[in-house]
C-alpha cells in the first residue's frame, strides 16, 4: 500500500479509538448534548475530503466537547 493508504489507515484507527470512547453517550439512558452529537458526527466524517498523505497527516481533529 502506498503513503496515503498508510495514513488512512492510521486515521481510521485513531478516529474508530475516539469514538469508541464516547460510546457510552449512545446509549438509551443517557442524554447526548448537540455538542457531543456533532463532535462524533464530526469524526464520522473523517477523512472525507483527504486526498494525499499530507493531507492526512495533517488533519485537525475535532475538539471534544
Amino acid at each position: 500500500a502506498g503513503a496515503f493508504d498508510r495514513a488512512v489507515a492510521r486515521l481510521r484507527d485513531d478516529r474508530t479509538q475516539r469514538l469508541s470512547s464516547t460510546d457510552w453517550y449512545a446509549l438509551q439512558d443517557v442524554t447526548m448534548s448537540d455538542a457531543m452529537t456533532a463532535y462524533r458526527q464530526d469524526l464520522r466524517d473523517l477523512p472525507a475530503g483527504l486526498t494525499t498523505a499530507d493531507d492526512v497527516i495533517a488533519v485537525s481533529w475535532p475538539v471534544r466537547p
